[in-house]
């Protein structure tokens, strides 16, 4: 079951990262592509949050990082 309920807006490209216990993070276009690249390390992109919300980033389990990277991977173009 999903620990986060992450929410990206197609219109805007702002991503809402909202925790369980109600915890929550906006990102901005440019935050959330700096997250994509990151996802690859957990601590790179534990990194992008805390330059955002740096409680939010240390309340992240590794899971949930694992959540995001599967949440926010760059669609690959079709052939």
């Amino acid at each position: 079951m999903d620990k986060l309920n992450i929410q990206l807006c197609p219109e805007t490209g702002i991503c809402s990262i909202l925790k369980k216990n109600g915890t929550k993070v906006d990102l901005m276009p440019d935050e959330v592509s700096s997250l994509r690249e990151a996802l690859v390390n957990p601590d790179s992109a534990r990194q992008v949050i805390a330059d955002v919300d740096e409680s939010f980033a240390k309340s992240l389990a590794p899971e949930e990082l694992d959540q995001l990277a599967a949440s926010l991977k760059p669609s690959q173009p079709s052939r």
